[in-house]
């Protein structure tokens, strides 16, 4: 190399010689500057700039750096300079001379640079190379960042991402939600300098529901530079020894990470001694509508997205027109309304605020209000298909046609109200959609076990923490009608209104409309206006005039007819019905809490009717004609209560004779009514086809009849010649228990003996059992397991009971509530026999609620301090007697929300631990 250099050396000082002038010697040094760039530098970048994804070799890209082409030609510039400016003479020594030497020596010392770097270039084997792909690719989003719920799920997300026990996170919500923006937002927070937590890649994929797994392989492999051909396995093999972060968005199922896409499995902490003690950071985070993908995903934490509040009007402004809404107070009074009908949906916010961006006129806007009430989505340019369409995936993806029926059955329901979830159940049941069982403890476990799957797949919302009321979404209630309207083409289908306001619109139809109407459900105050509306026997047309003769069906193909009904029983204010012969068609009728007196004879032709609910009235007796309803499978007349010069009475119905003569007869629900006679009752039993019984019983004869029948719910009163009350005596145990709640008032038994196993049982209250001193638990039934699903416990004046030992550990007690039981000194006590046998498990596991009034002599809960890890709700009143709370030192790691307790009790309680008082007086509050 030295010889090279030495030969070229004497080359190039050779041409230089040749040059007589400095002027050309310069000259020769500009021409070789620009052809080292033309040639060269520029030929190298055309070169990079035309190979998608390579880049220069690094001993390429020094060279470059090495050039410097802005300096070698400031200096070519200050030559040139130089050279203009020479002397003039100075004594006997010519400046010219020695400026002009000195320019020479300098640029034949540039151009040997030059020409070096020449053949530098010249001798390279590789100009470019593959370019290794950047950690974090920035994901492009027009969406802007509203309110700070995003902020803080952001923080959650990037705590799991240095969390190294935490190697899988889930964000699950509805459609619409904003989850996809949340993962974008991880994806971008992570761009740049020291902000990507020592990922070597981020690896960002869309799945969707119907994934094509070989294409989401060829993205990953060019997202991390590999060969086009690469398969699953090169996947793996290249990422097995790197640390990676993995965003899935949109999966409807479990992904096989190895298997359909060639993603090693993510680890945790523990996981990484597996590894020859090498530690490497694989974590993935993915979105999903449905909860139950988080299990199948092994998700080590979830992350609900929840609808937006307060931030809701900030997002909508930012796509309607904000002038426009600030220009007019009219305007800015509908906008909200309109805002509030999107029900903090993020979506719906930003599609139905597009729509109105154009809106200038009070009018617009209220017939896009109106619109949306009604979610008449036809009218509303955008609506259907970019926000109906969306949501409807989650509903296609349900796993049967019963779910998807399940759910459309909800939008029956009115908007905006809480729905209790037996109601709902039994609304299911009533539909036939819930039939293949044998009673009706069976019945509920797959109407909650449907009740989960739609929660999980963010369609019904838990409205409550103890899970009794569910929720429907004005939105997702909404995509259901439009569903059910075939898509917005049969939008009089069903006919649900909430209110008594809306039942303006049905005075303007047109009769033809009435044939298309499958179901009506209406909720309201005014029971006559509705009926004097639309179930009068005479149509009227949009002009009032009366279009069809009476004669005719109004409702020909009208099969459930829902109504619900709050208004105070008064027989001024009953209504006499006789729309019967217009719907002969009619499955279901559900006439709950509305003020008729009776039912007409007419009854008789709805030969069809399947289910039929008059809870509520104020029906004093059942017609004849009842025995005409062959087809009848559910009865329900429960809480048969009316006013009566200010007080509620119960009422005591005739003609319950007829319905053991219902041929298809399955669940009977009578509750608080006098029971059907005994020779009634024989027949049911003989008949075997009830599935399901509620009823009052106030006879021995009764009571004993019940072990032939499958009861649901039972409410013992006056019953005085019996001491002891076994459990088992009261539901049939051909198909297992079914009775789900129990309620004995004022009875003489001394002895409550639970010797079932009372698998369905959810409430149980006792009231006035004044002659009750212990409620027995055999240690074998206690060992088997008992009231696994119990829930709710409520003891009023049984003033002889003396420990309720048995409820201490319950595995899913809720609410306690024990009151007037004047001969209880402890709640719980140590010496008892099952205490004793079940020493060990945990006390109170679930107990959220307990309730303690009006007990003088209680001391304490218990001599043995006892654990409550989910309580929030403590409520003591008139308990003189009470020294102290038996709480462990853990209580102090509950969040209550309720702590009322006498003042005079507060500050003479005595506590082991102070820390317990400190904190329970942050939420304590004195009556």
């Amino acid at each position: 190399m030295d010889i090279m250099n030495t030969y070229l050396g004497s080359v190039v000082q050779q041409k230089l010689s040749s040059i007589t002038s400095t002027k050309d010697l310069l000259d020769e040094v500009e021409r070789a500057l620009q052809d080292l760039m033309d040639n060269y530098v520029l030929v190298d970048q055309e070169l990079v700039a035309n190979r998608h994804g390579m880049q220069l070799t690094p001993q390429v890209q020094r060279w470059h750096d090495k050039v410097q082409l802005h300096e070698r030609q400031d200096i070519v510039n200050q030559l040139k300079v130089a050279y203009n400016n020479r002397g003039c003479l100075l004594g006997s020594c010519s400046l010219n001379l020695w400026a002009n030497y000195k320019i020479s020596q300098s640029s034949i010392k540039l151009y040997k640079e030059i020409n070096n770097l020449k053949m530098e270039h010249d001798a390279f084997k590789e100009i470019t190379e593959t370019q290794p792909p950047r950690v974090v690719l920035e994901i492009a989003t027009s969406v802007t960042l509203v309110g700070n719920t995003i902020k803080l799920n952001l923080e959650k997300v990037c705590g799991y991402l240095v969390d190294d026990n935490v190697s899988m996170v889930g964000i699950w919500g509805m459609g619409g939600v904003g989850k996809t923006t949340l993962l974008n937002e991880i994806n971008n927070s992570l761009l740049g300098g020291d902000t990507n937590l020592g990922f070597n890649y981020v690896i960002s994929l869309v799945v969707s529901k119907e994934p094509q797994f070989e294409k989401l392989q060829n993205e990953v492999s060019k997202r991390l530079g590999l060969p086009s051909y690469s398969g699953k396995n090169d996947i793996f093999e290249f990422l097995k020894k790197k640390n990676f972060l993995l965003l899935l968005d949109d999966i409807w199922k479990r992904v096989d990470l190895p298997e359909d896409l060639g993603i090693p499995l993510p680890l945790r902490q523990s996981q990484n001694s597996e590894n020859g003690g090498q530690s490497y950071k694989r974590k993935v985070i993915f979105t999903t509508r449905d909860d139950e993908v988080c299990a199948h995903m092994n998700a080590h934490k979830k992350i609900k997205v929840e609808c937006m509040d307060k931030e809701a009007w900030h997002l909508f402004k930012l796509f309607a027109n904000e002038e426009i809404i600030n220009s007019n107070e009219n305007i800015k009074v509908l906008a909200m309304k309109v805002m509030e009908k999107c029900s903090g949906l993020p979506l719906a916010l930003k599609v139905i605020g597009r729509a109105t961006s154009n809106m200038k006129t009070p009018e617009e806007w209220r017939h896009m209000l109106r619109s949306l009430i009604k979610m008449d989505v036809r009218i509303v340019t955008g609506i259907e298909e970019s926000l109906f369409h969306n949501l409807k995936v989650s509903y296609d993806n349900l796993a049967s046609d019963t779910l998807r029926q399940c759910f459309l059955c909800c939008a029956q329901l009115c908007a905006g109200a809480r729905i209790k979830v037996p109601d709902l159940i039994e609304h299911w049941i009533g539909c036939g959609l819930i039939s293949d069982f044998g009673n009706m403890g069976e019945a509920f476990d797959e109407g909650y076990s449907l009740i989960a799957k739609l929660n999980e797949a963010c369609l019904l919302e838990f409205y409550d923490i103890n899970e009794y009321y569910v929720k429907l979404h004005d939105v997702i209630r909404g995509m259901a009608l439009w569903i059910v309207s075939d898509c917005g083409k049969k939008k009089n289908k069903w006919i649900v209104c909430g209110s008594d306001d809306d039942l303006r619109q049905f005075s303007k139809w047109e009769a033809g409309n009435w044939e298309e109407t499958e179901l009506v459900s209406s909720k309201g105050t005014n029971f006559k206006k509705t009926v004097q509306k639309f179930l009068s026997d005479q149509n009227v047309d949009e002009k009032g005039q009366v279009s069809i003769a009476a004669t005719s069906p109004r409702y020909p193909n009208l099969q459930s007819l829902f109504m619900n009904y709050y208004a105070i029983r008064d027989p001024s204010f009953e209504v006499v019905i006789n729309f019967f012969p217009h719907m002969p068609s009619l499955t279901y009728l559900n006439l709950s809490n509305a003020p008729i007196a009776s039912l007409p004879k007419e009854i008789q032709v709805l030969v069809n009717l399947q289910y039929l609910n008059i809870s509520g009235t104020s029906i004093r007796s059942l017609p004849p004609e009842i025995e005409e309803l062959k087809q009848l499978k559910y009865f329900f007349f429960r809480s048969p209560y009316f006013a009566s010069e200010g007080e509620l009475v119960r009422i005591k119905a005739d003609g319950l004779s007829a319905l053991s003569r219902l041929p298809e007869l399955q669940v009977l629900d009578l509750y608080e009514h006098t029971c059907l006679e005994a020779g009634d009752l024989r027949i049911l039993i003989y008949r075997n086809r009830i599935k399901g019984i509620n009823m009052l019983v106030e006879s021995v004869e009764i009571l004993r009849l019940l072990k032939h029948l499958p009861t649901w719910k039972i409410h013992l009163k006056n019953i005085h010649d019996m001491p002891t009350l076994q459990l088992c005596d009261l539901s049939y145990k051909r198909d297992g228990e079914g009775l789900m709640e129990l309620r004995i008032s004022d009875c003489g038994f001394e002895d409550l003996l639970i010797n079932g196993s009372g698998v369905s049982l959810k409430r149980l209250q006792l009231n006035g059992l004044a002659k009750l001193k212990q409620i027995t638990w055999p240690v074998e039934a206690f060992r088997r397991g008992c009231f696994p699903k119990l829930t709710n416990v409520y003891i009023f004046k049984c003033t002889s009971l003396r420990s309720l030992s048995w409820v201490l550990h319950l595995p899913c007690l809720s609410t306690l509530l024990v009151q007037d039981c004047s001969a209880m000194k402890e709640l719980i006590d140590p010496a008892d026999q099952m205490q004793q046998a079940s020493s060990g498990l945990p006390t109170f596991p679930n107990l959220r609620r307990l309730f303690l009034y009006r007990m003088p002599n209680l001391v304490s809960l218990s001599t043995c301090s006892l654990d409550f890890p989910v309580l929030f709700v403590l409520n003591l009143e008139s308990c003189p007697k009470l020294k102290k709370l038996s709480f462990k030192p853990s209580i102090v790691n509950n969040k209550f929300e309720q702590v009322i307790v006498d003042q005079a009790l507060w500050g003479s309680l005595e506590w082991e631990d102070t820390t317990i008082r400190s904190h329970l007086t942050k939420f304590h509050t004195a009556r």
